[in-house]
């Protein structure tokens, strides 16, 4: 038999504590469509935000910037490799990479999906890490693989040439390639977990609250929790049948 409750479900066990576990637990079971449905749309709504990045994955190359054997800078290895890679870049640069990666779209953008950093190693070895990001694996390997070997086939012209009067004698390798193995796709997986925690908070907050509103009781469990008591016995509900 189902009987009213006038002041709806209250789930406090006493004045200040929060609802346990088992009753938290079973109104999300009672409502596991409304938790579900929460976070497939969430899912959903990432999944299409994720898709519709331009910039998903990303790989590194490493260039090691040294100076000759038998040269002196009397520079920090920062300072030197900063003014190396002023000197590699100053003309046309951007130019010879985007040829080399086959970028096809223009210049501002791809340089923009570059991150070049400085690196000093505590073995005095330094150098340049370059990140490319692109739509794919093999762009964002081939970007950063590109920019590595046009910087050092430009530091060896700078050592032939011996632009400003040989001060930037300098030796550069590649240390290590990208590889389009490397260029995981972490960003979707992210945005689903966080998806799908957010799903289960919205859902479940919804759910509590449905419950906490709702004003009769669909089963014994329903009525324990209500009355914090234990149901001795139940009167079937005989108001439908006809006498």
């Amino acid at each position: 038999m189902t009987v009213p409750s006038t002041d709806g479900r209250n789930w406090q066990r006493g004045r200040g504590e929060d609802p346990i576990l088992p009753e938290v637990l079973y109104v999300l079971w009672e409502r596991r469509l409304l938790v579900v449905g929460a976070v497939l749309a969430l899912v959903f709504v990432a999944a299409i935000f994720g898709l519709r990045g331009e910039r998903l994955y990303t790989a590194e190359a490493s260039v090691s910037v040294t100076p000759q054997e038998g040269s002196v800078t009397g520079e920090a290895p920062e300072t030197f490799v900063d003014d190396v890679l002023a000197a590699v870049t100053a003309r046309d640069f951007w130019r010879d990479v985007m040829r080399e990666a086959r970028w096809t779209e223009g210049p501002e953008e791809f340089q923009e999906t570059f991150d070049v950093e400085r690196y000093k190693e505590s073995g005095g070895a330094s150098g340049l890490r370059v990140r490319f990001s692109g739509s794919s694996a093999e762009e964002a390997a081939r970007s950063a693989n590109a920019y590595a070997d046009v910087f050092v086939s430009r530091v060896e012209r700078l050592n032939d040439s011996r632009l400003a009067g040989g001060a930037l004698a300098a030796d550069a390798r590649v240390e290590e390639y990208a590889s389009a193995e490397s260029g995981v796709n972490y960003r979707l997986l992210l945005l689903a977990v966080a998806a799908t925690v957010a799903g289960v908070l919205v859902g479940g907050t919804a759910a509590m609250v449905l419950e906490s509103r709702t004003r009769s009781w669909r089963n014994v469990r329903d009525a324990e929790l209500t009355l914090r008591a234990p149901v001795l016995g139940v009167i079937p509900d005989y108001s439908s049948e006809e006498v």
